[in-house]
């Protein structure tokens, strides 16, 4: 979690190097894309955490340097494959399954992040709330358009939008998600999934019931990301109906690399996978 550039700004950075990877795998639906920005909407929620945008030339760098190389190089993939990496993973997983544990390794960093995020699920000040208000009016706009819509969720963007679904499905709202697509997602880590709405309910009003389809994508490494399967945690919805699929695809690798380095979290290089890409332009053909 991170202050983002201003909106139109971000969308734009987005927009760019989505349809740069489709052009790779996907020519078809680049063009497609490409000819209709209008239909990358972002549903942005960062500033309400940090009430500031993050400066968007830093983003801006990080961005050029990952379309001049889309491929990782092998001292990217060195770096990702680290032993250290690999044992700062396995005490994050640990300090997942046992919380005492994880108070007493978590850095600063990690410290900070859980305290925002137990800002967003204690709904202070109405921010959960009015976060996920915001990204249902979206939805229900989409629609009443007849639109159809994937929705792409990274990091905790990944929670709010499966709460914001659970909520719809509770209040009765009509609009569905025709493919939900999660980045580098925590929602089957113990922290959240106990924090998670629904959780106290059993059977079909445990979850969401206006999805299609669930791809869920991981890279290596992405802490975020600690149990980076869903099915195993999410399963219940494809036996209960909730579902028609739910697909999880991981050991990706995301060579994203911003002003402090590589960022295997990043959602710019999420959005330059291939295989993302490839799920991602094939949606977009359907509709065509």
């Amino acid at each position: 979690m991170k202050p983002k550039p201003p909106p139109e700004a971000h969308r734009q950075l987005l927009l760019r190097v989505l349809v740069a990877s489709l052009e790779r795998v996907r020519p078809t639906a680049a063009r497609l894309l490409a000819e209709h920005p209008e239909r990358l909407t972002l549903a942005a929620w960062t500033y309400r955490f940090y009430r500031r945008h993050r400066d968007t030339a830093l983003d801006e760098a990080g961005v050029e340097r990952l379309l001049a190389n889309p491929e990782p190089s092998p001292e990217d993939t060195a770096e990702i494959d680290a032993l250290a990496r690999r044992l700062s993973r396995l005490l994050r997983v640990a300090g997942d399954a046992l919380p005492l544990l994880g108070r007493l390794v978590a850095r600063p960093a990690l410290r900070l992040t859980l305290a925002e995020v137990h800002h967003y699920f204690d709904d202070r000040d109405g921010l959960g709330s009015a976060i996920r208000a915001e990204l249902a009016e979206e939805l229900a706009r989409a629609d009443a358009r007849g639109e159809r819509v994937l929705l792409i969720a990274h990091s905790l963007g990944s929670v709010i939008a499966y709460e914001t679904l659970w909520e719809a499905s509770r209040a009765g709202a009509s609009f569905r998600v025709d493919l939900f697509a999660t980045l580098g997602s925590p929602l089957a880590s113990r922290f959240i999934r106990r924090r998670l709405a629904g959780t106290r309910h059993a059977g079909p009003e445990r979850y969401p019931g206006n999805i299609r389809r669930w791809v869920n994508f991981s890279a290596k490494a992405d802490d975020t990301a600690l149990h980076p399967r869903l099915r195993p945690f999410f399963a219940p919805m494809l036996e209960l109906g909730l579902l028609e699929s739910l697909e999880d695809h991981t050991g990706l690798y995301n060579h994203f690399r911003s002003e402090i380095g590589l960022n295997v979290h990043d959602a710019y290089g999420y959005l330059a996978n291939p295989l993302v890409a490839t799920v991602i332009g094939d949606w977009l053909e359907e509709g065509a």
